[in-house]
């Protein structure tokens, strides 16, 4: 399992990796908080990966009213599809996201 801890928030996946595409609390405004993030989701990916029978778990909802309507989880997910990693490490059908 991953857990969320922001939701991402550019309209593009094009920026991942900058802390301003993120919605993030005061506490979290950090140089290399982006990184963090994106090392945590490739990560968990590659642990999947090799576990034919393991599940991936992307934790976390919609957590920041002023992010709109979507969750860390998808936000996780959604960057994941994004950089290829399902494809390159992991089949989709061992993936589930859960958010509120």
């Amino acid at each position: 399992m991953v857990a969320g801890h922001s939701i991402y928030t550019s309209a593009s996946c094009g920026k991942i990796d900058r802390e301003d595409s993120w919605f993030l609390e005061p506490y979290q405004k950090h140089h290399g908080q982006a990184a963090t993030f994106l090392a945590h989701i490739k990560e968990g990916v590659e642990i999947a990966a090799r576990d034919e029978d393991a599940l991936l778990l992307f934790s976390g909802g919609e957590t920041r009213r002023d992010a709109g309507p979507r969750s860390e989880a998808q936000s996780y997910w959604a960057i994941a599809e994004s950089k290829g990693w399902f494809g390159e490490f992991l089949m989709l059908e061992h993936f589930f996201f859960c958010g509120l």
